[in-house]
């Protein structure tokens, strides 16, 4: 039918105004002294360049996890997931997180479940000491579906000089350390939902995973977790960091080595969360396919000289020794044993 103005049209002007009345309450909410939240089309946030004049930067979406959030009636983890996956992101690059902004699109206003992802994201900010500053929220009618919400992440963090971070000094015989994850994190729900069908049946989300006393549902919005904590302590004896999201540690592990090097993974090194063995059984996938698309239970790889292995054993109990730096002729660069 034609429509001759915006509110006929999918967009309402007075909905979209009352919305960002009430994310503005939310953000002054948001205490932090080096941030301001500008009427003047950007939030301006005040950076020490005494510590380093190095930023580091990442954007990064849900995806469609948002969907099964939905599904499940439950919004209120969304924000840890992006704010994590950028602190995640930052932390390879020896980065503490400075500010983050968010962009949320949408195909019509659903202001309480919009409302309930911007708290999630102020406090996932608040928990990281990280500025929550400001966003955008974008009524698209033509692009995405009533109902439709998609959610992306920038965060900025600044470099610390005092990290020895350093790819380079990677060498032959170096332990890769992994650290578990919290689920899929935010990586492979497409062929989730594909392979139990989700998009026509909820059923599957009900269904409880063998061997855990917890839904299939209720094991899928765990939140992408987050490893700034977990590095804090170790950071002196830190070579490189892999964060294991899309593509899994066949994709991201190669980024975090020389380009001389290879690494062998020791798959029994790990239990792998019965999660992911539900969805291989249930899809019949290929092992090699798994790896490709999850992280099959390792969230973050730290690389470290092998005399140090107790020492990360102690600070990080959960941590688990899952292969070992090779040195790499041909063939794979990553090679599971």
């Amino acid at each position: 039918m034609f429509s001759n103005n915006y509110k006929e049209s999918g967009v309402d002007l007075d909905a979209s105004e009352n919305l960002k009345e009430e994310i503005g309450k939310i953000l002054k909410d948001f205490k932090n002294p080096n941030s301001h939240i500008s009427g003047f089309f950007a939030g301006i946030s005040e950076i020490d360049f005494k510590k380093s004049n190095l930023l580091a930067s990442s954007v990064d979406g849900v995806g469609t996890k948002i969907k099964i959030a939905q599904m499940m009636g439950e919004m209120n983890f969304l924000g840890f997931d992006l704010v994590n996956h950028g602190v995640n992101d930052i932390l390879p690059s020896g980065a503490e997180p400075l500010f983050f902004m968010d962009y949320i699109a949408c195909g019509e206003i659903k202001s309480e479940e919009i409302l309930t992802i911007v708290k999630s994201l102020a406090n996932a900010c608040r928990d990281v000491e990280c500025t929550l500053l400001g966003g955008e929220t974008a009524v698209m009618p033509g692009v995405y579906k009533d109902g439709d919400i998609d959610l992306v992440g920038f965060m900025v963090g600044q470099v610390n000089p005092d990290l020895k971070f350093n790819l380079n000094s990677v060498k032959n015989g170096d332990l890769l350390v992994g650290l578990s994850s919290n689920g899929l994190h935010t990586n492979g729900f497409s062929l989730v939902r594909s392979v139990f069908n989700l998009d026509n049946d909820l059923s599957s989300l009900y269904e409880i995973v063998p061997q855990t006393n917890r839904s299939l549902g209720n094991l899928l919005i765990a939140p992408h977790k987050n490893y700034k904590n977990s590095i804090d302590p170790i950071n002196t004896i830190v070579k490189s960091l892999s964060h294991i999201t899309g593509g899994g540690i066949i994709g991201n592990l190669p980024r975090s080595i020389p380009g001389n090097l290879g690494a062998e993974i020791i798959k029994d090194s790990w239990d792998i969360p019965e999660l992911f063995n539900f969805i291989q059984k249930r899809g019949n996938i290929k092992i090699k396919e798994m790896f490709n698309v999850f992280n099959m239970g390792i969230g973050m790889i730290v690389v470290i000289d092998k005399k140090h292995k107790e020492t990360i054993q102690k600070l990080i109990p959960d941590a688990r020794i899952i292969g070992v730096v090779t040195n790499h002729s041909s063939g794979e660069k990553i090679k599971f044993k």
